[in-house]
């Protein structure tokens, strides 16, 4: 490896560091504080992609059942937002703020009936919460938790 690449390595190392120093803390409430972080990131994930699952089926509804359909789907993007926003006051990060707007945007398109940019948003929302997720995975990795 050539001199450049080893120092862009270990100034990516060192921001990555900083990063999670930031969000970890310093002290022995790292482990607990990345196995919250890798709680709500796994928990939130999933209640997306069930969300993204109900959402490609919506579409298949007519009349009465789409009305009741589209008021649950709302329901469950209240209470994901509700959960989104829990994971960001415990923890302060950016990505769950980020995502709860994405959330957001899902029940704006829900209400219009544009089923297929919502999944979009429900598909960045994901993205947003994997990333922000997998510094807490690499501190219990190092860890040996996982």
């Amino acid at each position: 490896m050539n001199s450049q690449a080893s120092i862009a390595n270990d100034n990516k190392r060192q921001r990555e560091n900083s990063y999670l120093e930031g969000i970890m803390g310093k002290n022995s409430l790292d482990v607990r504080k990345a196995i919250i972080c890798f709680q709500y990131t796994e928990r939130i994930k999933s209640e997306l992609i069930i969300t993204a699952n109900l959402l490609g089926k919506i579409g298949e509804l007519e009349s009465d059942e789409l009305a009741g359909a589209e008021k649950l789907i709302l329901l469950l993007l209240r209470a994901l937002q509700g959960e989104v926003g829990m994971a960001h006051s415990i923890l302060g990060m950016q990505n769950f703020e980020d995502a709860g707007d994405k959330v957001a945007e899902v029940a704006e398109r829900v209400r219009s009936r544009e089923y297929l940019e919502a999944t979009r948003r429900i598909s960045e929302a994901i993205s947003l919460i994997t990333t922000g997720g997998q510094q807490a995975t690499e501190v219990l990795k190092e860890k040996g938790f996982l």
